[in-house]
Formats: C-alpha cells, sequence, structure tokens
C-alpha cells in the first residue's frame, strides 16, 4: 500500500509522494473561496491580498466546525477549506492510498479528531499521527533535554522533549505573539513605509501593489539571510520604483517578536535548542539568539520531519495501527532515538543542519562516516570535487577555475582537495559559514551551512 508523509504546518505544508525522491514545494494554508471550487495552497497565497474578503488563512490554526464569514456550497466552515487542501495533497502526492500526518505540537485532541473525520471522507486513509517536533528530534543523535521551536502562521510552539533511547514529549507551549504572518506584515509595512519616504509611493495603497509586495518578500527574506543590503524592486503604474534594504533595519522592524522569543526560550531550560529551518530562516533570529547567549543550536532541515518519519513508518504505523474498526489512531509523541543519518544521495536530505555555538557537543554526538568524498551535493545535483569548487552567496556552486569577476554572485567559501584532502576555506563573512568537520579533512557525510542553505559531501562510487 503507497504511502505519503504529510507535515502539517501551515506556514508550509510539506508533502512526500511514495516512492519519490524529491521534495515538492511546500504549500501554505491559504484558500481561497471562489464560485467553482476552493482554491489552496500557493495559488490561493498569490491571490490573498487581490480578493480578501474570500481569502481565508486561519483554517488549520482554528480546525473547528466553526462558519466562515464568507461561505458557499463549496465550504461552510474552517474544516471545509481544510478538507479541500487535504484533497489537493492527495493529488500532489500520487493519490498515495494513506498518508502518515506529522503534527504540530499544540494540536489539540478535537483538531486531531476532525482531522480523522476529514480523513474518513477521503479517498485515503491515515496511517500514523505523530508529534512533529518528537520525529524531527528522534533522527539528531542528541540525548538530553531538547527544546524544539517552531513556527507557524499564527504562533510559534516551543515543545520540550527528553531524548535518551527513546525521545518523549514533556510539554509545549505556544506564543501566538510570534506569529510567521504577523512578522510579514510588519515587514511588508517597513518596506512600503520605506517607499513612501523616497517615492511617495504606497504599495499597501492598491490590492495589486500590496499583492506584490507580498509575493516578493520571501525572496527578499532568502537574500537578507546573506547578505547585509539587497536592492527590492515594485513596478506601479508610475513607473519601476527601486530602494535598497539593510539588513539591520529590516531585523530591528521585528526586534520585539526577537525578544519575546529570548525571552521564552530563557523561560524554558534545555541541553539543545533545536530550530525549524522556518524559524531559523528569518533574519534577525539567530542573530538575537546568539547576542542572548544561547548555546548548542541546532537548525533542522526542511526535511528533517519527513525523513524521520521515513525512517520510523513502521513504529509510527505500529503504534497507530487502526485495523480494529473501532480502535482510533493514537497520537503518537514517543519514539526510539535513532542514530543521525548525515549522507544521503537522494532526498530527504540529512536530518539536520548544525550550527554548534559555544559548547561542542558531547553526550550523542554526531560523528560522520570515515569516507573520502568525491562530491558535492546541493538538493538533487552533485558537484565533482576535483577541479575545486566556489560557494556564492546566492547559494550557486561554481567551477573554482571560473575566473573571479565573471562569478554571478560575492564568493563565500571554497572547497579545494589537496593531496587526497578536501578542504574548506573561508572567503568572505566566515560567520555565515558553519561546518561540523574538520575544514582541513572534510569526509563523506560532513554538512556545510552556509546561511539557511545545505552542502552535504558524498562519496560517488
Amino acid at each position: 500500500m503507497s504511502t505519503a508523509i504529510i507535515e502539517l504546518n501551515d506556514s508550509g505544508i510539506i508533502c512526500h509522494s511514495p516512492g519519490s525522491t524529491e521534495t515538492p514545494p511546500a504549500s501554505p494554508g491559504y484558500a481561497l473561496l471562489q464560485n467553482q471550487a476552493v482554491v489552496t495552497g500557493q495559488q490561493a497565497l498569490q491571490q490573498a491580498w487581490l480578493q480578501p474578503q474570500q481569502s481565508f488563512n486561519q483554517y488549520w490554526h482554528q480546525l473547528s466546525l466553526s462558519p466562515l464569514s464568507v461561505s458557499n456550497q463549496h465550504a461552510r466552515h474552517h474544516a471545509d477549506l481544510a478538507y479541500a487542501q487535504l484533497q489537493q495533497l492527495y493529488s500532489d502526492t500520487g493519490q498515495a492510498q494513506q498518508m502518515i500526518f506529522a503534527m504540530p505540537s499544540n494540536t489539540s485532541a478535537e483538531q486531531l479528531g476532525i482531522l480523522l473525520g476529514l480523513v474518513k471522507a477521503s479517498p485515503f486513509t491515515a496511517a500514523g499521527l505523530v508529534d512533529a517536533a518528537v520525529a524531527a528530534a528522534s533522527q539528531t543523535g542528541l540525548q538530553g533535554v531538547l527544546l524544539h521551536a517552531d513556527i507557524q502562521l499564527h504562533t510559534t510552539v516551543l515543545c520540550q522533549l527528553s531524548s535518551a533511547a527513546w525521545v518523549q514529549r514533556e510539554s509545549s507551549q505556544q506564543y501566538p505573539d510570534i506569529a510567521l504572518k504577523a512578522i510579514h506584515d510588519t515587514w511588508a509595512q517597513f518596506i512600503a513605509d520605506r517607499f513612501i519616504r523616497e517615492y511617495r509611493y504606497d504599495p499597501l495603497h492598491t490590492a495589486a501593489g500590496e499583492q506584490q509586495l507580498h509575493d516578493r518578500l520571501p525572496d527578499w527574506i532568502a537574500r537578507l539571510n546573506l547578505a547585509t543590503e539587497i536592492e527590492t524592486e515594485l513596478s506601479a503604474p508610475q513607473g519601476d520604483f527601486r530602494l535598497r534594504i539593510q539588513r539591520s533595519e529590516f531585523i530591528a522592524a521585528n526586534q520585539k517578536r526577537w525578544q519575546r522569543l529570548v525571552e521564552a526560550l530563557a523561560n524554558t531550560p534545555y541541553d539543545s535548542l533545536l530550530l525549524s529551518h522556518r524559524l531559523a530562516s528569518l533574519p534577525g533570529v539567530l542573530d538575537s539568539l546568539e547576542a542572548a547567549g544561547h548555546s548548542n543550536i541546532v537548525t533542522l532541515a526542511a526535511d528533517a520531519t519527513i525523513a524521520a518519519c521515513l525512517a520510523q513508518g513502521d513504529n509510527i504505523a505500529t503504534a497507530g495501527d487502526n485495523k480494529a474498526v473501532d480502535r482510533p489512531l493514537c497520537f503518537i509523541t514517543t519514539l526510539p532515538a535513532l542514530a543521525p543519518k548525515h549522507s544521503q544521495p537522494t532526498s530527504p536530505s540529512a536530518a539536520l543542519n548544525l550550527r554548534q555555538h559555544s559548547k561542542p557537543l558531547t553526550q550523542g554526538a554526531i560523528k560522520s562516516p570515515i569516507r573520502a568524498a568525491t562530491h558535492l551535493l546541493d538538493g538533487h545535483r552533485a558537484y565533482a570535487l576535483a577541479p575545486g569548487l566556489v560557494l556564492l552567496s546566492d547559494g550557486r556552486v561554481c567551477n573554482k577555475a571560473q575566473s573571479p569577476e565573471h562569478l554571478p554572485a560575492q564568493p563565500l567559501a571554497e572547497i579545494t582537495v589537496e593531496a587526497g584532502h578536501v578542504i574548506l576555506k573561508a572567503v568572505n563573512k566566515p560567520s555565515l559559514l558553519h561546518c561540523e568537520g574538520d575544514w582541513h579533512n572534510l569526509h563523506s557525510g560532513d554538512v556545510i551551512v552556509i546561511a539557511s542553505q545545505t552542502f552535504t559531501l558524498i562519496d560517488v562510487a
């Protein structure tokens, strides 16, 4: 029976199709109520500010039978919108016969019940329900008290875990004042204010301008993870307007939320802090945590939960076996701890991107297999190391033989092979470069992280 895996975080729902070596783009928890049908995901997000009265984004956070402010024959309450997105995910996964759902730690029993009711009305079955934080932590190899932090559209969730032979959820706390949508809205207003000051143009004055700004915001956020300054551009009837945004000013716009996150983390003791890729990729988060003295920070890869569910599939499905007609699925909050996997030639990638701060890992330390590396894996493309490689600020990889003046972006690091040793060297902004291995003698399985982008050294026979 074909099994898909769905990580249900409304800031970007991630799905893995059975037999697939690629993870498709995340599907945001947005729905657009139209006369013909309910549109969900990225397509709905791209219309959210053009048709605000028909746009919804609270239906996963408030999964319930509460009526919608606007309804039609396709949807009357939040659960109808969730059902519509489930059907789209079913299609995206190649119509898998069953699904394992990795759920946020703040999911209530009532919400789980509604989800299973939606599944019962669907052409697929539920093979298991697992806490996403528990799953992600189970493959890190870390022991002791772990604190998993993740962000959703309308809240941030901190989940405290105990890890030894088993990883178990101990408690969870949510912080609705640290929400991704609110963070994005603040940044959109900050950029709009800059355009007003410099051009007397307010992109938030029209629906089209507002939509354009929000469409381009994710790219600007990603670029500001790597650069201290970027150029932004918006098109208007009056022409194209450009302005430069300083990373420090961009971070400061949401500084109250970063401080709130620092305070929340300070109230919960931990041995290792696990940050989801969603949270770690927001400019200002790592800066604020490091400035506040938080250490042993591990940034999880985007597919950490998916990779763990693939590895733990039998444990999840067995624990949640619902072959008995009246037996409900259990929400799994405990899983066996597995050895970490750093080198995987196909997706899902390594379960974590290590950003080690202040203190080295001792118990449960992660060790790479000692094999000679031959290639650098970037997503699903492998680059031969032999000619020498250059890692650029925009995430691209170039041959070292290419003339520096012809490089499309600023070089941040070089990888060379000398006397059989793979050597990593920072050439610009070393604070953005992190690697767990010996920089003068890297091996297969070592992971290199530049900002939120991960590269893995592999051995291709």
